[in-house]
């Protein structure tokens, strides 16, 4: 029987600090504060600072955006003009910490996590803690299922779009949705899946449910008017573009270093994981003189009218056939965006790891605990170093 970890079954079970050079941010034109948020979107967060100080949110300076079912804390920067700034509420603090210049997402240099995983089985303390033995070799710097949350059934509206299949495109972002999504949301989604193609029906049940969302009222009274799935996609705004691009770039680097991996691993090293996207191959255990080799590697994002090495080549060239694609189709993504070319490290290899007792489980009784904690560089997913440490343990997360 698989054992079934928990994971974030309260915010204090999952938490992230900003790791930032003070050094490179120093300036004099904003104040610099220390932002704590518990159980709160990153987005909103700002939002609301924005709101309750009348400060426009582009005047709010940030690195990242962090975890919402956690207890993070980052730093923003806002100018010195809207004068000292100080918030104190139950999920929500501000501190001032000092000046600073305007921050920027460059000027992340990684992040601090300590998470609790819970919900474990005694008998399965043994095989944990052999996987717990090579965690200082790290994990595939793979992106996690918090980059996939527009991807249903493994599908991708990008790839749809590529591929010129606008109505399947359309048809993801009107029918599929998440456990998360407002009740209102997911009865139209629902309404529309059972009535598809009927945008006359579509049209009137949106007017008497007075739904405002303005993407799906936008598509479906374009659809109404037109049948054109092309022109209703021109309605999603410039962030949800770049969130689907980012999604399917994303999945092919995944492919390409899954690619690589087996070229180094031996088959009876390897472990896969199945997630939102597709499957993830780990290491059990991997050679030192490997190690070394892969350590500082990095494999760059696919994008179109790069010039690439022939070893980056072969790989890229033999996931884009298995897609049904070729690099130049890339460039069919048309207005929707782009595929931005950059370099990832293969491996995402935690600093400063520390890896607690088993304890007795206070959530869950006759279950155990345990606290890792640990610095990735920005970019790297704590839940991949969670997902290699905990390799044969199914994941339950109460959060999503």
């Amino acid at each position: 029987m698989v054992c079934i970890m928990k994971l974030r079954m309260k915010p204090e079970d999952f938490i992230v600090e900003e790791i930032i050079d003070f050094n490179k941010i120093s300036g004099k034109k904003c104040y610099l504060y220390k932002l704590t948020k518990r159980n709160i979107e990153c987005l909103k967060a700002f939002s609301y600072i924005s709101k309750k100080f009348r400060i426009p949110l582009k005047d709010i300076g940030y690195c990242g955006l962090k975890d919402r079912h956690a207890l993070t804390t980052q730093y923003i920067s806002i100018p010195k003009k809207y004068g000292k700034l100080h918030l104190d509420e139950p999920n929500l603090k501000l501190d001032l910490v000092g000046e600073s210049k305007f921050l920027l997402l460059g000027d992340l240099e990684g992040n601090r996590f300590t998470i609790t995983v819970r919900g474990l089985k005694k008998d399965d303390i043994p095989k944990i803690k052999e996987n717990l033995k090579y965690l200082h070799y790290g994990a595939p710097n793979y992106f996690d299922s918090q980059r996939f949350g527009s991807v249903f059934d493994r599908k991708f509206i990008a790839k749809e779009i590529i591929k010129g299949n606008y109505e399947e495109a359309v048809k993801i972002i009107l029918t599929k949705y998440k456990k998360s999504e407002k009740k209102i949301l997911k009865d139209l989604k629902r309404f529309i899946n059972k009535n598809w193609g009927d945008w006359e029906k579509v049209w009137n049940y949106i007017k008497e449910k007075n739904i405002k969302a303005r993407l799906y009222v936008n598509m479906v009274k374009e659809l109404k008017k037109s049948n054109d799935y092309k022109k209703a996609l021109s309605y999603v705004d410039d962030r949800l573009k770049k969130i689907f691009v980012a999604a399917y770039q994303s999945y092919l680097w995944n492919e390409c270093v899954k690619e690589l991996l087996k070229s180094y691993i031996p088959k009876e090293d390897r472990i896969y994981y199945e997630y939102e996207a597709g499957t993830l191959m780990f290491y059990k255990k991997i050679d030192n003189e490997i190690f070394e080799t892969l350590k500082d590697k990095k494999f760059p994002t696919i994008a179109p009218d790069v010039e690439y090495k022939d070893s980056y080549k072969e790989i890229i060239d033999k996931i884009l056939k298995r897609e049904g694609l070729s690099m130049e189709d890339l460039n069919n993504i048309g207005d929707f965006g782009r595929f931005i070319y950059t370099e990832r490290k293969i491996l995402s290899i935690p600093k400063n790891l520390n890896i607690g007792e088993f304890e007795e489980d206070e959530l869950n009784k006759g279950k155990y605990k345990i606290t890792l904690s640990y610095e990735l560089e920005k970019g790297s997913y704590a839940t991949i170093i969670i997902k290699r440490a905990f390799l044969g343990v199914k994941t339950k997360k109460r959060f999503r």
